[in-house]
Formats: C-alpha cells, sequence, structure tokens
C-alpha cells in the first residue's frame, strides 16, 4: 500500500484523520448534525435553519469543517417550538413564551392566556361550521326532487335561495379562508 491509502474497513493511522470528517463519535458528544437532528424530530433541516434565523434558536456551535452541531438542548427547544405550534400557538407568541423564560419569568400564564383565545375562537368556528351545516340540511331537505323544473329560477333554485346576492361570500369560504390563513400565520380577515 501506499502512503496516505488504507484497507476499506481499516482504522485511520494514530493521530491522522481527514480534517473534512470528523469522527462520528466526537461529533456526537458535541452535538447532532442537522440531519440526524431533523430526522428524529420529523422536520426539515431548512426548518431548523429558518428557527435560527428567527432567532426561535439559538446559533449552534459548528464543527471544525464548519457543520451545525445541535446540542441536547438546542434540539429539546426545537420540541418545545413544535409541540407549542401543534397547539395552535403562532412562531411569534412561541418567540416571546421563550424569551420570557430566558429572562427567569414563568410564561405559563402567557400560554394559559393565548390557548383560552385559540379555544374561544375555535368555539367560534364551530358555531360558523354548526350553521353552515344546519343551512345545508335546510336545503337539502327543500331540494325533495331536483329534476323537477325549477319555475321561475334561472339555474338552479336550491343555489339561488341559499343565501341573499349581497352576502360576501359563504360562511364556508370564510372558514376554510380562515384556516388556511392559521396555517401560514396570516392574520384572520375580519
Amino acid at each position: 500500500m501506499t502512503a496516505g491509502t488504507r484497507r476499506p474497513g481499516s482504522q485511520p493511522e494514530a493521530g491522522r484523520s481527514s480534517p473534512k470528517t470528523p469522527e462520528p463519535t466526537t461529533l456526537r458528544a458535541r452535538g447532532l448534525l442537522a440531519g440526524a437532528v431533523a430526522k428524529s424530530l420529523e422536520i426539515g433541516i431548512q426548518t431548523l435553519h429558518f428557527y435560527e434565523r428567527e432567532g426561535l434558536i439559538p446559533e449552534p456551535p459548528r464543527s471544525e469543517s464548519g457543520y451545525r452541531l445541535y446540542t441536547p438542548e438546542i434540539v429539546d427547544r426545537v420540541r418545545f417550538i413544535r409541540k407549542a405550534q401543534a397547539l395552535g400557538l403562532p412562531l411569534h407568541e412561541i418567540k416571546q413564551v421563550l424569551e420570557l423564560a430566558a429572562r427567569g419569568s414563568s410564561p405559563c400564564g402567557r400560554v394559559q392566556a393565548s390557548l383560552a383565545e385559540k379555544l374561544a375562537d375555535v368555539d367560534r368556528r364551530l358555531r360558523e361550521l354548526q350553521s353552515f351545516r344546519d343551512e345545508l340540511a335546510r336545503l337539502s331537505e327543500q331540494a325533495t326532487n331536483p329534476t323537477v323544473s325549477d319555475g321561475g329560477a334561472r339555474i338552479c333554485s336550491i343555489v339561488e335561495t341559499a343565501m341573499p346576492a349581497s352576502a360576501p361570500e359563504p360562511p364556508r369560504e370564510r372558514v376554510l379562508v380562515a384556516l388556511r390563513s392559521r396555517r401560514r400565520g396570516v392574520p384572520r380577515r375580519p
């Protein structure tokens, strides 16, 4: 064998390792690579980088080769962020909660207030959906024989009598728009 080469599966010579590929055990001791964290938390690597850019997690230390090394504390913080998002908290509120905790204040009062607000919003949306369901049931019952001519209807009397023409959008559409915008973090329309 020539100098600098080794057989597959053999260990590198003592004191000689590639500077671009640090030993995996050394990395694990200092933190996890982004791919491992992303896989374990079932998120994308770009999500980790986004949280870093937005100040939700601190900038992780880097390996000699420049790879981000996520410490257990950062991984726990990302896990907290994901759980808070699952409860419906937007990222700007999660950031405020994390900042309160970093200052030594208990953020639970803030979280409880946010959750109460979310609960009221869900209740309101459920009422809207129930109202929409009732309207659909009423229209469905009235339309006993849809194949019979509608008399004076231009297209379909079921649709034409469903809602006043001046309504800006049906309640169902308002709910769907609100749900979509919540997922994207866009404020709800009045």
